[in-house]
């Protein structure tokens, strides 16, 4: 009789314990992506914008290599 009651106590406080943790446990919400986060914050490098630029000096033609990205002359005046 002993031997009984100490499985029905026994098996009592598993079935117990069970309930107890699925009832106890937390959700952790993780961020979805961390990746996009990490994108948001790192600079990108981007290409430098150039154009040239074209005159007609004393008759002669004449082009130069603007930056449109940083907005100053990349070369002097050449011949187009």
């Amino acid at each position: 009789m002993n031997f009984k009651k100490f499985i029905f106590t026994l098996f009592t406080y598993l079935i117990g314990a069970v309930f107890l943790l699925q009832t106890y446990t937390t959700p952790v919400f993780a961020e979805s992506s961390l990746q996009d986060h990490y994108q948001k914050l790192s600079s990108t490098s981007r290409a430098e914008r150039v154009e040239w630029r074209y005159r007609t000096y004393k008759g002669k033609k004449q082009k130069r290599l603007w930056s449109i990205t940083y907005e100053k002359w990349l070369t002097d005046w050449l011949p187009a």
